[in-house]
């Protein structure tokens, strides 16, 4: 298994959640659940943004107005489906540079403690990886 075995894995969950969505009210979607994230949407939607983000950063592109889009512009699942569709192409473009000495080469940037950081890209990209699993159970939780 690779870093993209692992991404590829993420998106089929997603469109799994996406689909899932289509089938409760949208009025469900986006009601107040008390957790990380207001909401299903905002929930799902963050998930994304924090993959883009990262995915921008590593490919060294802006990563302005990603987290400073509210949650509220997303009215329909079609408004999700078309920013999820956008992400996993910039993700895709992005995972198909990669070499083993990409992976292994040391990303440094600043933090939001406004700190310099050096991680292994690798290292960042299961870090991404890993918080889609997080939000993934705390979706599953709020379904169950």
């Amino acid at each position: 298994m690779n870093i993209k075995d692992l991404f590829n894995y993420n998106w089929y969950c997603h469109k799994k959640f996406l689909k899932s969505m289509t089938e409760i009210p949208w009025e469900t979607v986006t009601e107040n659940c008390e957790a990380s994230f207001d909401s299903i949407r905002d929930i799902f939607v963050h998930s994304l943004q924090a993959e883009h983000s990262w995915i921008r950063r590593l490919a060294h592109k802006t990563t302005e107005g990603i987290y400073e889009t509210p949650f509220s512009k997303f009215t329909s699942i079609k408004d999700i489906q078309d920013y999820a569709d956008k992400v996993e192409a910039e993700t895709n473009e992005y995972l198909n540079t990669l070499s083993d000495k990409k992976l292994d080469s040391i990303f440094e940037f600043e933090g939001w403690d406004k700190k310099t950081h050096r991680h292994k890209v690798e290292d960042i990209l299961i870090h991404v990886f890993e918080e889609e699993i997080h939000h993934r159970g705390e979706l599953l939780c709020i379904y169950w």
